[in-house]
């Protein structure tokens, strides 16, 4: 990267603006970690004098900050702030309503849209099939991601492993208050592992009686991962089912997903 503005028409019109935005995305390469004032100034080939103050405009605003006792610098509170703000703008049901809508008419079966939401999902939309469903759900609602097949989904796309899923199978203890089975950290790490290899993942009759999900995600460069899930009684969900479901899911998502997300490749 070069801090150096592009000469001719190709250059910034605002330089002090240019040279800003270039901190932030050093920052964001140097991550949690944080970098030195000197690496910064190497990397943005700027002057210590103009980096350090340029820095702290940007700390004036939140968008970086310093890390005791050794004074790094890392990207402060205000970025994921900005992010959250443009996923809650998003609108993602109405984004992806003709990929559900499609998987639905194929599969005959309830399609729901959801991400995560600290320990849980959250569902973000449903379209339901012709034909009756016996399963309750409703836009809002958030389960246990350790228990559900889009969590699974989105924990696996995101690389969550190992003692960072602990916190997600002791979520699915503590939720007592609506009926479904604890998932443990040995178990959920293999089922995520699972998921990662295969590319989908399943859940069956962990959060309902007689009802089987099929989920798989979808990511993106520098936003949420989101998961799209098919939902069934386990009369038409078998072990065979399943697997159709999962080639079918992928293979819509492919081709109707929206701009910015891919489907989540297998390993």
């Amino acid at each position: 990267m070069t801090g150096t503005p592009a000469p001719g028409p190709t250059a910034s019109p605002v330089g002090s603006v240019d040279k800003a935005l270039i901190l932030l995305e050093i920052l964001a390469e140097a991550g949690p970690e944080g970098i030195t004032l000197r690496d910064v100034a190497e990397r943005s080939e700027l002057n210590k004098a103009s980096v350090h103050r340029l820095l702290r405009a940007l700390i004036h605003r939140d968008f970086a900050e310093q890390i005791a006792p050794d004074q790094r610098y890392r990207l402060g509170g205000a970025i994921p702030l900005l992010a959250g703000h443009f996923e809650r703008g998003e609108n993602l049901a109405t984004l992806f309503a003709p990929a559900l809508a499609a998987v639905s008419h194929r599969t005959q079966e309830l399609v729901h849209l959801g991400r995560l939401d600290g320990t849980s999902v959250l569902y973000l939309d449903k379209v339901e099939p012709e034909r009756t469903v016996r399963v309750w759900s409703s836009i809002g609602k958030r389960a246990p991601a350790a228990r559900t097949a889009m969590g699974r989904a989105v924990l696996a796309a995101d690389g969550v492993h190992g003692s960072a899923l602990d916190a997600y199978a002791q979520a699915t203890a503590a939720d007592m208050g609506e009926p479904g089975q604890s998932v443990d950290l040995a178990r959920l790490t293999d089922v995520v592992e699972e998921t990662r290899q295969r590319g989908w993942s399943t859940e069956v009759e962990e959060n309902e009686s007689g009802i089987a999900c099929v989920g798989v995600a979808l990511v993106r460069p520098g936003g949420r991962s989101v998961a799209v899930s098919v939902t069934g009684p386990i009369e038409r969900m078998g072990t065979r089912r399943r697997t159709e479901v999962a080639d079918l899911l992928r293979e819509e998502l492919s081709r109707l997903a929206p701009t910015g997300f891919q489907v989540a490749p297998p390993a």
